[in-house]
């Protein structure tokens, strides 16, 4: 069992501390600065919170969940090992002997249930004993940990963006012209989920299809001439076209 200051109580927060104490780690309170977040969140763990930097409780690890332009400003007020759960902060924007980076790869959000054994974690140190604390740590809650240091992890977030966030936009223009035009959403359902399913046994190079994948120029144009109230959007559809064209 491991001892656990968590900083922050933000969606990331939140998930982690539950995983955690289900494996039997303890948290021994909660920071966050607004005292609802923090009261909320220390509640559901059955432990103390503070909204003041200098009452942290030290223990074991702190672990850092705060937003990445606060972790520096947080972090120098802590004096014991810790790490930050950032996707592109490098390790050394921490101070001190041992700290360390405890990245979970995934999309978070306090009404979603999250299955933390399926949840990819990369982990980095500059202490040999501290990364073995970590990398145990990791394996007491997912069976798939990834030693990736702070290079790699930031194009890990880079792709990771793509993949979720701009991927989730799409949805959204997709589902604002459905309301448009008076057609539900649930119909794109089955097909967004078999396009999930389908890179499970395929490459995405090997999964791509639709018009522009086709070649079917008369169909993409008639799709942009649609889009003309939406210059956004026609732009967007224009340049991932050409893209897929480009990498047919």
């Amino acid at each position: 069992m491991t001892k656990i200051t968590m900083i922050g109580a933000g969606n990331l927060a939140t998930h982690l501390s539950r995983a955690l104490q289900h494996a039997d780690h303890e948290i021994v309170q909660v920071f966050s600065r607004t005292e609802k977040s923090a009261t909320h969140l220390a509640n559901q763990l059955d432990c103390p919170f503070t909204t003041d930097l200098n009452n942290i409780i030290k223990s074991e690890l702190a672990i850092i969940a705060v937003k990445d332009d606060a972790i520096e400003e947080i972090e120098k007020h802590i004096n014991f090992p810790k790490v930050h759960t950032s996707g592109t902060k490098d390790l050394d924007c921490l101070t001190k002997s041992k700290v360390g980076v405890f990245y979970p790869l995934q999309t978070f959000s306090k009404t979603s249930n999250i299955d933390f054994e399926s949840v990819p974690i990369c982990i980095e140190s500059n202490d040999s004993s501290f990364y073995e604390l970590l990398s145990k740590l990791a394996n007491s809650i997912t069976n798939k940990v990834y030693r990736l240091d702070s290079k790699q992890r930031r194009q890990l977030h880079i792709a990771a963006v793509i993949a979720c966030n701009f991927s989730n936009l799409m949805y959204r223009f997709s589902e604002d012209i459905c309301k448009e035009h008076s057609i539900p959403f649930e119909i794109l359902q089955p097909l967004i989920l078999e396009t999930a399913n389908k890179i499970q046994s395929l490459p995405p190079s090997k999964a791509q299809t639709g018009p522009a994948q086709r070649g079917d120029k008369l169909t993409i144009k008639k799709h942009i001439a649609a889009l003309e109230a939406n210059s956004d959007l026609q732009a967007i559809y224009k340049t991932l076209s050409n893209s897929i064209k480009k990498h047919s």
